[in-house]
């Protein structure tokens, strides 16, 4: 017979919003699974910024830091396994595992994150987290006052212009192809001194102390750094979707203030949970929520029995 582990809880997602929710569900005495692949976003960066008392320490690390304490609370179980299926079973529901491992929770979160779809341009992803970067709030003050590209053609790439200007006044906006921006659009950075290039950019390049775009023209633009507006970000929604959940537009899971997502007894949080707003301190409080809610409902659940 097939063994099957039952837990309270699974989160599936092993960063920042996993490991907030397994902190307060092990504080709860809760007996919580968190599946985790070690493939959280943020891993190309050597840095992760705006983290009350860890500003400045990889990312990585934090998330070292996060597994370590929860040793502390020995109803917690990491497993370094990467769920594919997900079912509502006689009123809980049934995970299984890539190793093919059973498991019967009586609640879900889910952190699975999202995926960035870069452009396709040669070199792009070497530097991806290091000299091309997203978001000002995580690498601007690193790059400030200094000459900086942002490769972008969306209303999203012309919201970001104002606040990069805010930290570099040498600003560069390659648009990879003929302008989307609208006539006042253009002529508003015309007026603010920021450079538009439309020719398409081929290459990007490491510089050692900066780093070099190459155009398809052959011309060569020397810069600080690169902001890059991914293509799109793909949302890893695929277990809500087994489930049922209900998607926001862009694809993110649709949950409420406390994280419940559509069907009852699955929640999400972190990145997967929101279809812009992507922080390590946000992820982990959505984590936090949503892991006190569980432990909430469960509490009820069982004082009513």
């Amino acid at each position: 017979m097939k063994n099957i582990q039952q837990f309270d809880v699974a989160i599936i997602g092993g960063a920042s919003a996993g490991l907030a929710a397994a902190l307060i569900l092990g504080r709860s005495i809760r007996k919580t699974v968190v599946f985790d692949t070690g493939e959280p976003r943020n891993r190309p960066a050597a840095h992760a910024h705006n983290v009350f008392t860890r500003d400045g320490v990889s990312p990585l690390e934090i998330l070292a830091i996060g597994r370590e304490q929860l040793k502390a609370y020995p109803s917690v179980t990491i497993a370094q396994e990467r769920v594919i299926t997900a079912a509502k079973e006689d009123g809980a529901f049934r995970l299984e595992t890539a190793s093919g491992g059973t498991f019967v929770v009586r609640k879900v979160i889910i952190a699975t994150g999202v995926k960035d779809i870069l452009p396709e341009i040669a070199g792009i992803q070497a530097l991806w987290g290091n000299k091309v970067i997203h978001c000002p709030y995580c690498h601007g003050w690193e790059a400030k006052n200094t000459p900086i590209a942002l490769i972008g053609n969306d209303d999203m790439a012309y919201h970001l212009i104002p606040i990069v200007r805010n930290l570099n006044k040498d600003l560069t906006v390659f648009t990879n192809g003929k302008s989307a921006f609208s006539e006042e659009q253009q002529a508003k950075l015309q007026q603010q001194g920021i450079g538009l290039i439309e020719t398409p950019v081929t290459a990007v390049e490491d510089a050692g102390d900066g780093m070099r775009l190459v155009l398809a023209d052959g011309t060569v633009h020397h810069k600080q750094a690169a902001y890059v507006r991914a293509v799109r970000m793909q949302f890893n929604n695929e277990l809500a979707v087994q489930l049922g959940c209900e998607l926001e537009e862009a694809g993110s899971i649709k949950v409420d203030e406390f994280q419940q997502t559509t069907v009852p007894g699955v929640f999400a949080a972190g990145d997967v949970a929101h279809p812009m707003f992507h922080q390590v301190m946000a992820a982990a409080a959505g984590g936090l929520k949503a892991g006190g809610m569980c432990n909430g409902q469960l509490s009820m659940e069982d004082f009513e029995k």
